[in-house]
């Protein structure tokens, strides 16, 4: 699923916009969602639906995925509000919580949505140059371009070591489930050492930072039209407070 974000984040159909307005849309709006009631953050919840998947044309089943995979994190805190544990085991529900726990989870998945709709939209070297442009320190831009190439040494020796364990027996047992993990942690450190080493062999992240921009941005009017109808929305919600 991670090649799949990083290949839409190349080929949606915002991939002509700069990455510094995509950036500043979603900052924005990520300042709204923290600031205003759960009417602003429904209208930039469904907002960024449109914006990534009507606009950006990134298919449903992505968007899904990633929407699932906040809630699969957030379920467990929410829990946390809503359900009481006492001695001896006893379980009860709190109902004077249930209407704080559905504003923390409206707010956490309309945070969310800026935050993808940033990511799905610019590839990650764009947004890295847009942070050194900031004049972020060099060594968080670098931190954050290691963590990025992380995850794909990360999602390579897993698959790798998967696919080895089902092709020898099958892993049913909890002990190869184990073993798969430590594997995998070796792996991964090795191959996180070796590309290191790599890295600072040609003088670090200066030398392969990405700062090409796409030629040309091309606004459609119905994306203009979108953004005027959810200003208006977003004018009126935060009036009625």
């Amino acid at each position: 699923m991670i090649r799949e974000f990083d290949r839409w984040a190349y080929e949606n159909r915002l991939r002509s916009w700069g990455a510094e307005w995509k950036w500043l849309m979603a900052s924005v709006l990520l300042l709204i969602v923290m600031t205003g009631g759960w009417r602003e953050q429904l209208i930039v919840l469904g907002g960024m639906a449109y914006w990534i998947m009507g606009s950006a044309g990134v298919p449903f089943s992505l968007y899904g995925k990633a929407m699932l995979a906040a809630c699969a994190f957030l379920a467990p805190s929410l829990l946390t509000l809503v359900v009481s544990v006492s001695f001896p085991f006893r379980i009860s529900m709190m109902d004077s919580q249930l209407q704080l726990a559905a504003e923390l989870a409206i707010r956490s998945l309309a945070a969310w949505s800026c935050l993808f709709f940033a990511l799905i939209t610019t590839p990650m070297p764009e947004l890295f140059s847009v942070l050194r442009r900031m004049h972020l320190p060099a060594a968080l831009v670098e931190l954050c371009f290691l963590m990025y190439r992380f995850i794909f040494l990360l999602e390579q020796a897993a698959a790798e070591l998967m696919l080895a364990l089902r092709a020898r027996s099958g892993g049913a047992h909890w002990r190869h489930g184990v073993m798969l993990m430590y594997q995998l942690w070796m792996k991964t450190w090795q191959s996180y050492e070796a590309y290191s080493r790599s890295l600072a062999a040609r003088g670090g992240m200066a030398t392969v930072a990405y700062t090409h921009q796409a030629k040309k941005a091309s606004v459609r009017p119905v994306d203009i039209a979108a953004g005027i109808i959810m200003a208006l929305l977003l004018g009126v919600a935060w009036r009625k407070g």
